[in-house]
């Protein structure tokens, strides 16, 4: 099935910023004192179960983009490097997709409809690395 093109209309393309509150990211981010890192890999046993469905179908890849985006916000917001605080909650990532497939108008995304997100959340989670003081 071919790919719909991501709308050009760059407000529409960061109106996923406004579907979670926004954060104030410091432009020098430092270290936590005392962080704890968790990686994320090692979280698998409280992944929420739509997580593991997310690692195939059509959805596979959008999916993944917004909880990334998602799991690296909480990281950076809640100053938790651990699995609490990197194991995203999927309302958070429902609300987002479902945001994403009104303003696109499609039933199913795609990753061009996720591209901005996804380069927000490799944005977040470099942060979150520093902050963390280890990897993801």
């Amino acid at each position: 099935m071919a790919e719909t093109p991501a709308p050009t209309d760059l407000a529409q393309e960061e109106a996923f910023l406004n579907v979670l509150p926004k954060i104030d990211v410091p432009d020098n981010v430092q270290p936590i004192p005392g962080a704890v890192n968790e990686e994320f890999r090692n979280c698998e046993a409280q992944w929420p179960p739509e997580y593991h469905d997310a690692q195939s179908g059509p959805e596979a890849r959008a999916l993944r983009d917004v909880y990334g985006f998602v799991q690296a916000r909480n990281v950076v917001e809640k100053r938790d490097c651990t699995c609490t605080g990197k194991v995203a909650s999927w309302v958070d990532v429902k609300r987002v997709t479902e945001t994403l497939r009104k303003q696109n108008g499609v039933e199913r995304l795609g990753w061009l409809h996720t591209k901005e997100i996804a380069a927000e959340a490799d944005r977040l989670t470099a942060i979150a690395e520093t902050m963390c003081g280890g990897s993801f």
